[in-house]
This record gives structure tokens, sequence and C-alpha cells, in this order.
């Protein structure tokens, strides 16, 4: 039916408001977050210059995914829970992990920074 039709059964009361709202307009698709291909790591040490630089050739560039997702699934092997302070678990880490465009930043007292984002 077109827009004038269900305009015109809507005005004559042949059709109620709510079906002529779902005849004129489509119903909202959800969309489905993206797929991560690859985890970008950064870690950052004060006071340690070298240590910083070795990190950062080593780290240089991104990591598969899929590498990761194995990393976790062999040390995670039968937990249910990743640690106590991390009540997680791995494969919920995994999914976690697998969607494009997460950031985590981790600061800890002293002061050590790592910074991990999918791409």
């Amino acid at each position: 039916m077109t827009k004038y039709e269900v305009l015109t059964k809507l005005e004559k009361k042949e059709l109620n408001k709510k079906k002529a709202y779902q005849l004129l307009y489509n119903p909202y698709k959800e969309r489905k977050p993206q797929r991560a291909g690859f985890v970008k790591i950064k870690v950052r040490v004060p006071d340690e210059k070298a240590a910083n630089m070795l990190l950062g050739i080593i780290l240089l560039l991104p990591l598969p995914i899929f590498l990761i997702k194995w990393i976790l699934l062999k040390r995670f092997k039968n937990q249910e829970q990743i640690s106590e302070q991390f009540p997680m678990s791995p494969s919920e880490l995994i999914d976690l992990i697998s969607m494009k465009g997460v950031k985590v930043n981790i600061s800890t007292k002293t002061n050590e920074r790592i910074l991990i984002k999918t791409i």
C-alpha cells in the first residue's frame, strides 16, 4: 500500500493509528556490532626507559585476535572466573575482546599504564 492509500484509510477510520504507523514506517533493525580483527597493546612503565623501548618494539604491530583468543583459552582452561578481583569468565572476556572499538585503560598504584584497543 502506498502512503496516500494508508492515509486515506486512516482518515476514513478503516485503519487504526497503530496499524497505519506500522504500514508507513519500517520497523527499527538493531545493528550488530562489528567484529574485531586485531588488538593493539601499549605498555608504559615509569622510570624504565629501556623496558618501555623493548615493549614498544615488541608490541609495535597489532596482534591478531585469534592469537589472543588462543592464549586466553589455554591459560584459563578449566576456570569459571579469571580471578577474584576480576569476576568474569574467560568466554565473556573473549566475547568482549571480539567486538570492534573496545578500549581498556589500566593504571596501577605504582603508575604503570596499559592501553588495550581492538581494531
